[in-house]
């Protein structure tokens, strides 16, 4: 009976720390050291340049989505609107994985902006671009050089989508002008939602690690694993609170379009970032804390404690 007993807790601890994981629809890291595809317009280093679209029309991938549904980004010109690596990053390790994060990306030119592109970058698995999750997560971690009016960190594109304002996006994932972060986006059935933090939640010059999760009933905002925002969307009456996807474009987006350092409004390219981006995530499922990011990942202590509970076992065996 004891070995039943210890057999028993120690395949719980195993089912605890292996549950399901979410299906991530898009990670990009901007740690792309290596890929081909990449270095083929020069070397991914501090202070280089990511590769750019020259205005949205050759594509270049800029960023490796390390999902694997290659929903990789690209950049607009970069002489006035691109980015560029740089070794100023939140964390050198990823705290949830431990992977090395050695760059992050830093806005360069006073109009910045990386999307999605999948007309060209041709997803093999979910396109993000069409997706409409019922729920889901969005992570990134920023350092902002200068907090003035809205800036997007991570957006979506679109317009006519939210019956309150036909000129707002689908999402934006932001700081706001009281330097309060935010999360906001529309339903598919038109509804408008949004958990917006307490004013003077953030500053100029720290690095930060921020996190929207909607389960399709409750929007959350974290910021630095800390609850700031909820918002209680059944009370809105929305049939289905799925993220919206439009139909509208424009001369130069696309409906459905994700973006990385700026958001949009009326149609037009706006809300620009001032400062660094690092490990955005989305993911088409309402993440626990505990799987955050920016979370620290305890495998070394399940380690310790299988490994106890494995001698312990053998022990009474014997």
């Amino acid at each position: 009976m004891k070995h039943f007993v210890l057999f028993a807790f120690l395949l719980s601890v195993v089912a605890f720390y292996s549950s399901a994981s979410a299906d991530t629809l898009a990670y990009w890291r901007f740690d792309d050291a290596g890929d081909a595809d990449i270095e083929q317009w020069g070397p991914v280093a501090a202070g280089n340049p990511l590769p750019d679209s020259d205005g949205w029309t050759v594509w270049r991938k800029a960023a490796q989505d390390h999902s694997g549904n290659g929903n990789h980004l690209t950049t607009w010109e970069y002489a006035w609107a691109g980015f560029t690596w740089s070794a100023d990053v939140p964390f050198s390790a990823v705290p949830l994985s431990g992977a090395a994060n050695a760059l992050s990306m830093a806005t360069a030119g006073n109009y910045p902006s990386a999307m999605t592109w999948s007309a060209q970058s041709l997803p093999s698995g979910t396109d993000i671009e069409t997706a409409t999750p019922a729920a889901f997560t969005i992570e990134a971690s920023f350092k902002a050089n200068v907090l003035a009016g809205y800036q997007t960190i991570v957006g979506r594109d679109d317009r006519y989508v939210a019956t309150s304002n036909g000129d707002l996006a689908a999402l934006y994932f932001q700081v706001m002008p009281n330097r309060d972060v935010a999360i906001k986006f529309a339903d598919v059935s038109g509804y408008w939602h949004e958990a917006i933090s307490a004013v003077d939640a953030v500053q100029e010059g720290l690095w930060y690690s921020m996190t929207g999760v909607s389960d399709g009933s409750t929007l959350k905002l974290y910021l630095d694993n800390e609850l700031v925002a909820q918002t209680d969307m059944t009370a809105s009456g929305s049939p289905n609170t799925a993220m919206a996807k439009g139909s509208s474009s424009g001369g130069d987006w696309v409906s459905g379009t994700w973006t990385v350092g700026r958001g949009m409004y009326a149609g037009g390219h706006g809300d620009r970032w001032n400062g660094l981006i690092d490990e955005v995530r989305i993911s088409d499922t309402a993440l626990a804390p505990s799987e955050f990011l920016s979370i620290p990942e305890p495998s070394s202590m399940i380690l310790l404690v299988l490994v106890s509970l494995v001698s312990l076992f053998l022990c009474y065996k014997r």
